[in-house]
């Protein structure tokens, strides 16, 4: 079965589900407290439609999550599915229809969402008994998650790590750095990451130096964010990065050299918010992904990178 998603899915070049939030830039998680609503803005491949949103997303919507070829955003505390219907990662479980959802996240095949502490999860291999569905610890005190590739993180209300999930390279083998005290989490193509009092730690696969973290990143580091094999951190508002660089996506612009509030990180490109509302993307840009429309160049409040598509609060 995991042979065949590799078959099919491996030769597209993945993205990690990040979703950020202005006030929480966490790669794999958008959270909805204290976020102001707005409308939803797309941009890049809209082959399975997932640069279209839904008309009902003009207003109100206080966080996005972008996945490989589908999306997420929470309105009203209800998580709105669109794009890609594959493996039924956008059928939104009628218990979250009723509201009450605080986060959400979105990758590869499956989505997640927490609601009054407990993480649902939807889409392929999420079925009970599951590779991909939340294991017993994560049915109470959960306040966020993130998606991977083939593996879920959720970050509990003492900042212990969970992981679950298919696991083979070790990015489900949380360190015991990470049993506690950690404030971010973001889940990549079989690796994590986490922040913890300003440190990156990263575990699992690092054959492209995902989890070859910079002295930079030792201290300091506000943000972090998982793109497929590369992650990007935020420190002192400037973006740093490490990992794999073949589209350039570690180049960064002198636009993110400062004044940086946000992050997230594609399936080979990079997104940031500066504090002025304005959005910058750089380097792989195929489907128009780093292409910036005039629209998200002003007040934006909050970013998602996806496959080869974005996503943005305003």
């Amino acid at each position: 079965m995991i042979k065949t998603i590799l078959g099919q899915q491996a030769r597209r070049l993945l993205t990690v589900g990040a979703a950020l939030c202005i006030t929480v830039s966490m790669t794999g998680t958008a959270s909805a407290e204290a976020e102001p609503a707005g409308q939803v803005i797309a941009w890049g491949s809209d082959y399975y439609g997932q640069s279209t949103p839904p008309d009902s997303l003009q207003s109100g919507v206080t966080a996005v999550a972008a996945g490989l070829n589908h999306a997420l955003a929470l309105k009203d505390g209800v998580p709105i599915a669109w794009g890609d219907r594959d493996m039924d990662k956008t059928f939104v479980p009628i218990d979250l229809r009723r509201g009450g959802v605080t986060a959400i996240a979105a990758n590869n095949d499956h989505s997640l969402a927490v609601k009054n502490g407990k993480v649902w999860s939807w889409g392929g291999y999420t079925q009970p008994g599951g590779r991909l569905a939340p294991p017993p610890e994560t049915e109470s005190g959960v306040t966020n998650v993130a998606a991977g590739y083939l593996h879920s993180l959720a970050l509990k209300e003492d900042g212990k790590v969970v992981a679950w999930g298919f696991g083979d390279r070790g990015e489900t083998k949380v360190p015991e750095e990470a049993q506690s005290g950690v404030d971010a989490i973001g889940a990549g193509v079989y690796y994590s990451v986490a922040l913890k009092d300003g440190k990156v730690l990263c575990w699992g696969h690092s054959e492209h130096g995902e989890c070859a973290i910079p002295e930079e990143a030792q201290s300091g580091v506000t943000a972090i964010a998982a793109g497929s094999h590369f992650v990007l951190a935020l420190k002192n508002n400037t973006v740093i990065g490490w990992g794999t660089n073949n589209y350039h996506q570690l180049d960064m612009p002198i636009e993110v050299d400062d004044g940086v509030v946000a992050i997230s990180a594609g399936s080979q490109h990079s997104l940031a918010l500066k504090d002025t509302g304005e959005v910058v993307a750089w380097w792989h840009n195929t489907l128009g992904e780093s292409t910036v429309p005039t629209v998200a160049k002003s007040g934006v409040k909050a970013i998602s990178a996806g496959g080869y598509f974005n996503l943005a609060v305003k």
